[in-house]
């Protein structure tokens, strides 16, 4: 971006946010209510601060729900992760399990029943009572089979489900059929409000509750245990939260937590504005693009903030070719045949790995800040990241050699398969995020060299999502996933049976001998808690993955935030994000009082 360019957009910008922040403070001026503190309320360990001002921050997506049984996306788990807590949490500063609703719990000498001790006096922001029956309910409505969800495959072991039961208001014991290595990680999951949700259990309709039309016409009706509530949801535009009247958290002198007024999360579409309208002193927290870091840093004193380099980035990058073999309701093949044949083909898809650039996307996309990516998991993720792998250097011959042994053949610089049908693909990726846009274009550029014509068609997020996971009505798309802590977060992922097994989901048996052996690896470091043996299971299905190549790994960026230096308690993790404790931040000069 050039010195005018950005100069028009931070004069724009500008004007954008005083509009914004007129239209608000009607709205959000209003008094804290005032409850006492639950009998079991948990105290911060950060040295206390001071309660008011706005916390600002923007998303590059809008939430499609808020209903953690719908959510797949990471604009909805984030949103959702502000309002609803679950069993445990996991503090990323100290990397381990803390008490989150359940201030204790007993472990069986068999390690397979847990007895959880539910805090004492807890409210939902409704004011009514938290208790053992919202536990008990919620994991009823994660295996009921008219409700599919993502947590009914992360909740089973060898597909049998856990056993819940209430033992009395304040205690529940949960038994997994078998150990079940990441348990307290996982069983954080949100928990629902049994009193807002069971007449929508029982009619059928819970998979339709809590949506954003929910959150626009009556967000009262979103009840919540986290720091926050929803005041007010416009789509595309913005999100207000306000501190939950309820909430289980105190500093150590008894002030109820989170200590901010509000917090405004703005909807964006354009990247550049919005790092523009952090650079310029009008939001507070930013994730900043690697492209952008220059320029942005070059304002850091003149603005009073902080671009912290994160190393690289938990999230992965890749492209994929649709192999699914079936067929829509019309009887229509969702990939033509010949070219299920070519994506089917494990040759052919290492083919084209060796033909991507991958240090010409750092170079050229990222501006030298990432590292190529050869695994299902980032090198950020130190424990559980493989590094010996299959690699693919880029080798355009070597890429070519593998092609013509498969029996594809070279006319005129084209490349086309046995029967003579030229190898053209289109490729979908999402409209909202520049920097897959930029990396499909280099994808393209990349594979003209291999005589192969690449179609790209970018798509609004939702219409995106909507053809990887219902449709199915695609050749090829570019994705990242945000990367979890343990091997457990990707089981739907790397699973057979798993919706986000993008490249053939939900397959009621395992379609070849390598998915096969994935399932069973997968299931396997389930059942150990020797994190040694769960490593050498997860190697191996890193490698399976890299030899494979179904996913087409490309480049992991790395991360970067920006944070104004007014906030305090401002503890940064190893993988996660600057404001994870949102709770416990503070302004220590206060621009509203």
């Amino acid at each position: 971006m050039s010195k005018k360019q950005a100069a028009i957009v931070l004069r724009k910008t500008c004007l954008v946010a005083m509009i914004t922040l007129c239209a608000c403070s009607a709205e959000i001026e209003s008094e804290r209510e005032d409850h006492p503190l639950p009998e079991g309320a948990d105290v911060s360990e950060r040295p206390p601060g001071v309660r008011g001002d706005i916390l600002t921050g923007t998303s590059a997506g809008t939430p499609a729900t808020f209903n953690p049984l719908v959510s797949e996306d990471a604009s909805s788990s984030e949103a959702i992760a502000r309002i609803l807590d679950g069993l445990t949490r996991f503090d990323p500063v100290k990397e381990e399990v803390v008490p989150a609703l359940a201030e204790s719990w007993d472990i069986s000498d068999d390690s397979k029943s847990f007895t959880f001790h539910l805090r004492r006096g807890v409210r939902w922001s409704d004011g009514e009572p938290f208790t053992a029956d919202d536990v008990v309910f919620t994991f009823k409505a994660i295996y009921d089979e008219r409700y599919p969800n993502r947590m009914q495959m992360e909740f089973a072991v060898g597909g049998e489900p856990f056993e819940v039961e209430k033992i009395d208001e304040h205690t529940v014991r949960i038994t997994t059929p078998e150990v079940y290595a990441p348990f307290l990680l996982y069983i954080g999951t949100p928990i629902l409000p049994r009193h807002k949700l069971h007449e929508a259990y029982e009619d059928g309709t819970l998979m339709r509750q809590w949506t954003i039309s929910t959150a626009s016409g009556s967000p009262e009706e979103i009840v919540a245990t986290g720091p926050f509530r929803i005041r007010s949801f416009r789509p595309a535009q913005r999100m207000i939260y306000e501190p939950n009247p309820h909430y289980w958290r105190a500093d150590k002198e008894a002030r109820r937590l989170p200590y901010v007024d509000f917090f405004i999360e703005r909807f964006v579409q354009d990247q550049n504005a919005s790092m523009v309208a952090f650079a310029s002193g009008q939001s507070d927290h930013q994730g900043i693009t690697p492209d952008q870091v220059g320029w942005i840093r070059r304002n850091a004193e003149r603005h009073d903030y902080g671009v912290h380099d994160r190393g690289p980035s938990t999230s992965t990058n890749f492209i994929w070719f649709n192999q699914n073999p079936g067929k829509n309701e019309n009887g229509t093949p969702f990939v033509e045949p010949h070219k299920l044949e070519w994506f089917t083909n494990k040759k052919f898809r290492q083919a084209v790995s060796y033909g991507i650039d991958r240090q010409g996307l750092i170079d050229g996309v990222i501006f030298g800040r990432g590292e190529p990516l050869w695994s299902s998991v980032s090198p950020a993720n130190t424990q559980w990241y493989n590094p010996n792998v299959k690699t693919y250097p880029f080798d355009p011959d070597k890429a070519r050699s593998l092609l013509k042994e498969e029996g594809f053949q070279y006319r005129d610089g084209r490349l086309y398969d046995a029967d003579g049908n030229r190898v053209t693909f289109t490729l979908i990726t999402n409209e909202d995020n520049r920097l897959r846009a930029n990396m499909a274009t280099v994808f393209m550029e990349n594979m003209k060299d291999l005589g192969i014509e690449v179609r790209l068609r970018l798509l609004d997020f939702s219409n995106f999502v909507n053809r990887i996971t219902d449709s199915l009505s695609y050749e090829a798309g570019l994705l990242g996933f945000t990367g979890g802590r343990d091997p457990h977060g990707g089981m739907s992922i790397y699973s057979s049976g798993g919706r986000l097994h993008v490249w053939h989901p939900n397959q009621p048996e395992p379609a070849t001998e390598w998915e096969a052996r994935i399932d069973e690896l997968m299931q396997k470091q389930l059942l150990t808690l020797d994190e040694e043996e769960r490593r050498e299971y997860f190697n191996e299905v890193q490698y399976i993955m890299s030899e494979q190549m179904a996913l087409i790994y490309l480049i992991t960026p790395n991360t970067y935030e920006g944070m104004r230096n007014r906030w305090k308690n401002i503890d940064p993790p190893n993988m996660g994000s600057m404001i994870w404790n949102i709770d416990e931040i503070w302004a220590e000069q206060r621009l509203l009082r």
